[in-house]
């Protein structure tokens, strides 16, 4: 099992440069949770917005804390959320599509209704005005950006249910006596696991860009987190006298955004048999 994934990994260039990055930055995180070389928070006297050198790797920041140490740490926040909020809209989200999608009638109504009104907003105005009422914090910004990510991944799969739903073996299951939980599980399920897998992916990448959007505008993660997006925002003013604090941050959201997409091209491309092979 395990040969073939990465058979299909290193036969697909989009999925394996994906995966190549994606793994970098998990690593990157994983170090980070037992090692970095300073504290993230702490506070160096004399050090303010020193340029890389033997100490500070890649300088300091305006307060003199380490870029380093901070980019270190805010890779947990980054990668964490993309994956919570992945996870969060593959269970919500997916499990609404397939309800929807296999019962239809009133409860397609009124869970589509419940998501178009999600959908009524652009996304990112979406989290914004979520994060606005209820305050700038870590749960706060998952909520937000999770709000925004589980009604794409409803739509999705719904749609691919009312196809399968309207197919013969789902005819044939119901006519043999098979409850509606295990026809949801074991028919429908496993032929909408293409758009599951690919938007997952799409949902980690936005959920990251979102979360670095809110922490730009000052209402994501406050401080004292080292939040990428809200060290873009601190340094913006200090573009020119001190460039590193705002390329170092935007380097690392460009490539783990970019792992992100690759890894959901690529899945697309190897698991669409139409796309397949080309």
């Amino acid at each position: 099992m395990i040969k073939h994934i990465f058979k299909i990994i290193f036969k697909n260039k989009s999925l394996l440069l994906g995966s190549i990055l994606f793994s970098f930055f998990a690593l990157i995180c994983f170090i980070s949770l037992f090692w970095t070389p300073f504290d993230s928070k702490e506070i160096f006297d004399g050090a303010s917005l020193l340029a890389p050198n033997a100490k500070y790797f890649l300088g300091t920041d305006d307060l003199g804390r380490d870029l380093f140490s901070r980019l270190l740490v805010g890779s947990q926040l980054s990668i964490g959320i993309g994956l919570l909020v992945g996870g969060i809209s593959v269970v919500c989200g997916a499990s609404l599509g397939l309800i929807a999608g296999y019962f239809g009638n009133k409860t397609d109504q009124i869970l589509t209704q419940i998501m178009n009104a999600l959908q009524a907003m652009p996304s990112l105005l979406l989290a914004l005005f979520v994060v606005a009422i209820l305050g700038p914090s870590v749960f706060n910004t998952i909520l937000s950006v999770t709000l925004v990510s589980i009604p794409i991944m409803y739509r999705l799969v719904r749609s691919a249910a009312l196809i399968e739903n309207s197919k013969d073996y789902i005819t044939s299951a119901k006519a043999v006596g098979a409850g509606h939980f295990r026809i949801m599980k074991s028919h429908l399920l496993p032929n909408c696991l293409t758009p599951i897998l690919v938007q997952t992916a799409v949902c980690c990448s936005e959920a990251i860009l979102n979360t670095a959007a809110l922490g730009f505008l000052g209402l994501g993660i406050p401080a004292p987190y080292p939040e990428w997006g809200t060290m873009l925002s601190d340094s913006k003013n200090l573009m020119e006298t001190a460039p590193h604090l705002m390329i170092w941050p935007g380097v690392c959201l460009l490539l783990l955004i970019l792992s992100t997409q690759l890894i959901s091209d690529g899945l697309r491309d190897q698991l669409d048999p139409k796309l397949r092979g080309r």
